[in-house]
């Protein structure tokens, strides 16, 4: 596979204030309020409007999770299709008569990676595999439906991409499977503990060998684009910090130069050297 220089990811930070959407106390609300609803979707038009008018159109476009309100699904498929980027996207909480999940969906433009307008979107949902303990609050920890699964995203030239839904990012186990596997690991989280998340960043950046973006709910900000690169202020690549801010950027992360250097036997020059144990898998 010839890949890329770069991949420009797009973000859309949204902010979805978790007291007004699903209230304070139980029994909390099976699905954001109206007022809430109202404002995310227009923040997410509204970032889409943004990117699609800059000079710089992504490959991909990460919404944070829990951002997109029920009902709104197919509206998204019309906007990842104008758009011609991927969309990894939060959703709402979904039910099924007690049960509840934490899921986000994958659009991908039927003509994508060509840029421009696509008639239509192929798509799938992946799901959390560990809940939060303010989830665990919300619902009743027997209700949250955990989805024992990893993916691995096959962008093509734009190189493989892991994705995981927020406090999975704190699940070792999944780092163990990505390693070797991946060039991006791309995380949506609604998480106020943001410095733990960053210096998490750093760390999983350097285990996987791996960029890492984190698409954060704009309630707490700190979203982050990080890649290992070996001179220190290259590899900060973005970083939003502030709460209550929504927000859209893009970045350009490497794929040609880091996937040449995730070789064995290939001397590490502009990244981190490769950590012990590391085996770049084919496949």
């Amino acid at each position: 596979m010839e890949y890329k220089e770069n991949i420009k990811i797009g973000f859309i930070q949204t902010v979805v204030e978790g007291n007004v959407a699903w209230g304070t106390k139980r029994p909390f609300n099976l699905n954001m309020s109206v007022e809430s609803e109202e404002k995310v979707w227009a923040e997410i038009k509204k970032g889409f409007r943004d990117i699609l008018n800059s000079n710089i159109r992504p490959q991909v476009i990460v919404i944070p999770e829990l951002s997109i309100p029920r009902g709104h699904e197919y509206n998204l498929k019309r906007l990842c299709a104008s758009s011609g980027a991927i969309v990894i996207a939060g959703l709402d909480f979904v039910w099924n008569g007690s049960d509840v999940s934490n899921k986000a969906v994958v659009e991908v433009p039927r003509n994508w990676p060509n840029d421009g307008h696509s008639k239509g979107t192929s798509s799938f949902q992946f799901g959390k595999t560990f809940y939060s303990q303010e989830e665990e609050y919300m619902f009743k920890k027997e209700n949250l439906k955990s989805e024992a699964a990893m993916y691995i995203l096959d962008a093509a030239e734009y190189g493989k991409m892991g994705v995981a839904i927020c406090s999975d990012f704190f699940d070792i186990e999944r780092f163990v499977v990505y390693k070797g596997r991946i060039h991006h690991l791309i995380i949506i989280s609604h998480n106020k503990d943001t410095e733990s998340y960053y210096f998490l960043a750093e760390a999983i950046s350097r285990l996987v060998y791996c960029n890492v973006v984190i698409c954060n709910s704009g309630e707490y900000g700190d979203s982050i684009g990080f890649s290992p690169f070996r001179e220190n202020h290259n590899r900060i690549v973005y970083r939003h910090k502030g709460k209550s801010l929504f927000s859209t950027q893009v970045i350009s992360l490497p794929v040609k130069l880091l996937d040449y250097e995730q070789n064995a036997g290939v001397e590490n020059k502009y990244f981190k050297s490769r950590p012990p144990g590391y085996i770049k898998t084919q496949f």
